[in-house]
Order: structure tokens, then C-alpha cells, then sequence
């Protein structure tokens, strides 16, 4: 009786064993035989912006070592929230990819109806670059640093207009936190991207802005525009003398990024696949200097450090952007 139940046993074992085999050469073939067709990567701005230029410097690095073309899908509207929507909903199989940019952990607070949840619905796979944000000011605001600024807008009485990317952006968001901290008023003034709030900045029709470094560099050497902080946790090497906002008493950091998800469920090997090739990419110097080229620095993770970064932006982000008072609607 013993001995038969020694042999069910050792089937069962067996069975097991095999079992557990099977699903090691199941994810191991998965990870070797992926891609075998072209993979779509979903972009969640218009082309020309950093998530443009992001994920077709990466793409390209990773379609050569891949063997396989990504193309690249610009799906632009609703501060991301259409592209995300349309990975959220797609195939859990590797071969369609989003790229995920600032704006997404800060919808999971500026909209109430979102169609899909931010932590729950995507996998993660690597962070890429971080984009860094300077306060300035317009050359003829009387404030040749951070407190003076404070000390400016105190005394225009809530009258100070500040410029942003748009309403929610992170570059709103940072001015309102800062201006929180600092206790005073002012005019939110935004626009429909960079571009237009620096030109109006440029223009002296506002007196501020927290904006990212490329296209305010020029104005800045030119005497159009002053620096007074940068919104990071260290200083920047391009702007060696510039303190961070920290330094001056006001804990603001204020970075953009982008990475790379997909929607839930993508096999591991899959995962584990892309962001080994995400990695090797990253190294490649013609990568870091064009993500350089419009202020960003190369930042490779693990998928598990990517999410723990994005649940970490919505605590952050949340509670700020409740207490500006700051929605988007549905």
C-alpha cells in the first residue's frame, strides 16, 4: 500500500515538474521568437515635441536590434489621454507600445472619468530620459533671484501673470506649488504648448514661467529672458551658477520624462526583451546627445522601478493639483 502510494506520488511529482518545464521553454520561446512582425509604437504628442523626438531616436535603435520595423504612430489629443486609451485597449502581446510622457500619472487627478486606470491597466517597461525645467522671468521683471521674485509678486498684489504649456501641464503645476510655498497671487496665463507661452514671455505681455531649457537658452544668452532656478533636485551642469528652487527654501522638483509601457499583461520574457534593448539603445552616443539636444538626460530603469515611478507621480501630483483647484473635465 505504501509502495502505491509512493508511485501516485512521484507521478504527481512528475506531472508537476513537467509542468513547471513547460512553462520555462513557453516563456523562454516566447522571449526568443519575439517580434516576428513590425511593432507599433503609439506617441502621445504631435510630432516635434519631446515625445516625438524620443520615440524615434529610441524606435529606430530598437527596430535595428530587433530586426523588426516600429512604426511610429503619433495619437495626440487630450493631454495624452487618447494614446493611452488606445494601448490601454490593445492586444497584451508586445506588439504595440506607447509612449508614456509627464502628463500621464497627472490625468489620474485632473480628469474624473478617465477610460482606463493609470497603474492598474499598463506594464511598464522602462523609463528613458528626464527633461529638466527652469523658472525665468522676463528681462525687465526687477528680480535677479528667487526671493526677489517672491518679494515682485508680493507686491503686484495677485497682479503678476505667469505663462505655461496649458492648464495641468507640470510646468503649471510646479508654479502653482512654488507659488503656494512662497504664499503669494498670481495670474495663471496658458497656452497651447511651449512654444507660444515663450513667446509671449519673449514679448513681455506675461512676466514668468517654469519651461523646459532648448528653446528658452537662446533668450536667456540673448538678455530677453533671466534664470533664477532650476526645478531639480541637483544643479545642472549647463547652468553650473543657478541654484535650485530647493536651495533657495522652496522644495519644488519639477521634471518631465518619457518611457516606454504597454498595455497589461505582456509576457515577462516580452518585457524583459525590450527593456534589455531599451538599455543597450540608451548607450548609443548619437541617442544621448539628441535627447540632450532638447534638455533631457538618458535615464534606462527596470520595468518594477518604471511603475514604482508612476505610482510615486500620482501621490505627488495628486494632492498639488486638488488643492490649485486645477480640472480637466472628463
Amino acid at each position: 500500500m505504501k509502495s502505491a502510494s509512493r508511485m501516485v506520488f512521484a507521478a504527481r511529482s512528475l506531472n508537476a515538474a513537467g509542468a513547471c518545464l513547460l512553462a520555462i521553454t513557453a516563456a523562454s520561446a516566447t522571449g526568443q521568437s519575439y517580434p516576428a512582425r513590425p511593432i507599433r509604437l503609439i506617441i502621445d504628442f504631435p510630432a516635434g515635441g519631446p515625445s516625438d523626438a524620443l520615440a524615434r531616436t529610441v524606435g529606430q535603435k530598437l527596430a535595428d536590434a530587433l530586426g523588426q520595423p516600429i512604426v511610429c504612430d503619433n495619437r495626440p489629443g487630450a493631454n495624452g489621454v487618447l494614446a493611452y486609451s488606445i494601448a490601454a485597449k490593445s492586444p497584451a502581446d508586445g506588439y504595440t507600445l506607447v509612449l508614456l510622457s509627464t502628463p500621464f500619472p497627472l490625468n489620474a487627478a485632473l480628469r474624473r472619468n478617465l477610460p482606463y486606470d493609470t497603474i492598474r491597466d499598463f506594464t511598464p517597461i522602462s523609463l528613458i530620459a528626464n527633461y529638466y525645467n527652469l523658472l525665468i522671468v522676463h528681462s525687465a521683471v526687477p528680480a535677479q533671484s528667487v526671493q526677489q521674485l517672491v518679494s515682485y509678486a508680493k507686491s503686484k498684489n495677485g497682479a503678476m501673470a505667469y505663462a505655461s504649456s496649458g492648464s495641468g501641464s507640470v510646468q503649471h503645476l510646479a508654479m502653482e506649488l512654488f507659488r503656494g510655498l512662497a504664499g503669494f497671487q498670481a495670474v495663471h496665463v496658458p497656452y497651447a504648448g511651449s512654444a507660444p507661452a515663450l513667446l509671449d514671455l519673449v514679448g513681455g505681455r506675461v512676466d514668468a514661467s517654469i519651461t523646459l531649457p532648448p528653446a528658452a537658452m537662446p533668450h536667456i544668452k540673448a538678455g530677453r529672458l533671466r534664470v533664477l532656478a532650476v526645478a531639480t533636485d541637483k544643479r545642472l551642469s549647463a547652468l553650473p551658477e543657478v541654484p535650485t528652487l530647493a536651495e533657495t527654501g522652496y522644495p519644488v522638483i519639477a521634471n518631465g520624462w518619457g518611457g516606454i509601457g504597454a498595455a497589461r499583461g505582456v509576457a515577462k520574457a516580452i518585457v524583459q526583451r525590450l527593456n534589455a534593448e531599451i538599455g543597450r539603445a540608451l548607450m548609443f552616443a548619437d541617442v544621448r546627445e539628441r535627447i540632450a539636444s532638447f534638455g533631457g538626460d538618458v535615464r534606462h530603469s527596470t520595468p518594477e522601478e518604471f511603475g514604482k515611478f508612476i505610482k510615486d507621480e500620482v501621490d505627488r501630483w495628486g494632492p498639488v493639483i486638488r488643492q490649485a483647484g486645477v480640472s480637466l473635465g472628463d
